[in-house]
């Protein structure tokens, strides 16, 4: 429950939003910028079985080009300046610095792949986000036989340091309450509102953000939610020093804390065995991967696994029940939900807005 001493949480709210991973907490900024009262409820970051949510395993990588074909992401500059400007906005609100510009290298991993990026450059919508790495550029013991090149106009977010500091900003406006819903059994339907008995509060929209977590036969288009398990590593590599976030197959990023020679390395893909604690597999396939790019002498500190919401077509899941009006959603952000966010919860909160 909220604190005491800050001010009284209303009893009627416009937005009940239930999740505060990076869904439900970049849909509260939009809807606050949309002077709609919002109320977020959570169980505390961490999924139904007490582990890590995606989001704060998330890494946060926004990047132009995915892939083996080096693909330029759809609407990728209006997705980037649009998040570029929300997240610069939540830092000045906050007093928080979480969002950080800088160019990614990404190593080619074969003549075929050097190839490609040869025959996309003749594209100057391609060109423009990419420059060849001089060999001066790459940083020992780094293997990088067939060249790399930086990714302009790439950016990380700190999801852990945005999602503390929506949660305090929740707090000190007594915005925020931390519980564990069953939205079968927790939620009463009335006529012009929602229900939430456990803490007292009516809304008139009730948003679903919950990521994995969600039952799935509860979700609008349920049928298009393809989630997919990913574990990643922290490991200590004395040895290598950089700055910018590394791409060869994996991604390889500075840690968060600032400790020198402390990289998080990601990520695998498992679409079936979605349950799993994290495993020796993993772990060993990643610490391959780190060692193909020079980088053998990684000493794993931690390992996490956590589920994206993913989609089998990559688009995320929007919108207001067609059947319920007083259900919303927002969800399967995927792998790109840093970089994908801002632009659908402003699109859902301009939507919701119209509908008051």
């Amino acid at each position: 429950m909220p604190p005491s001493d800050h001010a009284a949480p209303p009893a009627v709210a416009d937005v009940l939003i239930v999740g505060q991973g990076i869904a439900g907490s970049t849909l509260y900024w939009r809807l606050e910028e949309r002077g709609l009262e919002t109320v977020v409820v959570d169980r505390g970051g961490v999924d139904r079985d007490g582990r890590p949510s995606a989001s704060r395993v998330a890494a946060g990588l926004l990047t132009p080009l995915t892939g083996k074909r080096l693909t330029l992401s759809p609407e990728f500059d209006d997705l980037f300046a649009a998040a570029r400007g929300f997240y610069r906005g939540v830092e000045a609100r906050t007093g928080q610095d979480f969002f950080t510009e800088q160019a990614a290298l990404r190593v080619f991993v074969d003549a075929a792949e050097r190839r490609c990026f040869e025959h996309r450059h003749h594209d100057p919508a391609f060109a423009r986000h990419v420059r060849l790495a001089l060999p001066a550029e790459l940083p020992a013991p780094l293997v990088a036989p067939h060249g790399a090149f930086w990714m302009r106009g790439a950016a990380r977010l700190d999801t852990t340091a945005y999602l503390d500091a929506t949660r305090r900003q929740l707090e000190r406006d007594s915005r925020f309450f931390s519980e564990s819903l069953d939205l079968a059994q927790d939620l009463s339907w009335e006529t012009d509102a929602v229900y939430l008995p456990k803490i007292g509060l009516r809304a008139r929209q009730l948003v679903l953000c919950q990521g994995y977590c969600a039952p799935l036969a509860a979700w609008p288009g349920a049928a298009r939610f393809a989630p997919a398990r990913g574990e990643v590593l922290t490991v200590a590599c004395n040895a290598y020093r950089s700055a910018a976030v590394l791409h060869r197959g994996i991604w390889v990023a500075p840690c968060e804390s600032g400790v020198a020679g402390r990289y998080r390395v990601g990520s695998t893909y498992d679409w079936h065995d979605l349950d799993a604690p994290p495993s020796a597999a993993a772990r060993a396939e990643l610490l391959a991967r780190l060692a193909e790019a020079g980088l053998a002498e990684g000493r794993v500190i931690d390992q996490q696994a956590a589920v994206r919401p993913a989609t089998p077509d990559r688009q995320p899941l929007w919108g207001i029940a067609p059947d319920q009006p007083r259900i919303a959603w927002l969800n399967g952000l995927g792998a790109k939900g840093s970089l994908l966010a801002p632009t659908y919860a402003a699109r859902l909160a301009d939507r919701l807005a119209k509908a008051f």
